[in-house]
């Protein structure tokens, strides 16, 4: 464009139509995409995020009833006092512990087959006596209470166990890894067959648009 070159009210419109059309072709080549690196970075939320299997544990702990309130949303309600098994001192304790285990620390470790079986099993015996000599302390005060205990040891143990299974010889870490190469190596197609630019990749120049001249 010459300098102090002028242009009429029909060119500049004319233009800005030209320019809203290559916008529009632009972003169906940079439409979102299974290799798009917004949704692998909420794949890595998904896969580390374990807030929400915390959160089902404590619900079992407090032996919450899920119901439909009058919308149809689902709430946690508060179990009787006859119906509770661990107070909230229980519940406290056993939270705290989990937290040590249950954590994107252990499942983005490496562990062989024989370690992970042997962390596990000193958690499971660890425990099973740290509840058994607390038991009063932690609501278990009847023998109804008590004959859960059992189960609920091996609940948390085996959910324990899930998660250092992630960590199976570095697994985890290969699996994210993975799906990073092949998010910054896979040609994306259109349904045309022909090859895609990986967004933020394009060449197309906007008149509107000076960061693309």
């Amino acid at each position: 464009m010459n300098q102090g070159q002028q242009y009429s009210d029909e060119d500049i419109q004319r233009l800005q139509q030209l320019s809203l059309q290559g916008d529009q072709h632009e972003s169906n080549y940079n439409a979102p995409t299974m290799f798009n690196s917004d949704n692998f970075d909420n794949l890595i939320k998904w896969q580390l995020d374990i807030k929400e299997e915390l959160s089902r544990i404590e619900h079992l702990l407090r032996k919450h009833v899920p119901k439909l309130d009058s919308k149809g949303e689902m709430y946690y309600a508060e179990p009787t006092k006859e119906a509770e098994l661990f107070n909230e001192t229980g519940v406290n304790e056993i939270m705290n512990i989990l937290a040590w285990y249950l954590n994107k620390n252990i499942i983005l470790s490496n562990f062989d087959e024989k370690e992970i079986k042997q962390r596990c099993l000193q958690f499971h015996i660890y425990l099973t006596d740290f509840i058994f000599m607390n038991y009063q302390r932690f609501g278990l005060t009847d023998k109804e209470k008590i004959k859960h205990f059992p189960m609920v040891v091996m609940n948390i143990t085996n959910t324990v166990e899930a998660a250092y299974s992630r960590a199976l010889n570095g697994g985890e870490r290969d699996s994210l890894r993975t799906a990073r190469q092949v998010m910054q190596t896979e040609p994306i197609s259109n349904p045309y067959g022909m090859p895609m630019q990986q967004q933020g990749q394009g060449n197309s120049k906007s008149l509107w648009k000076p960061w693309t001249w």
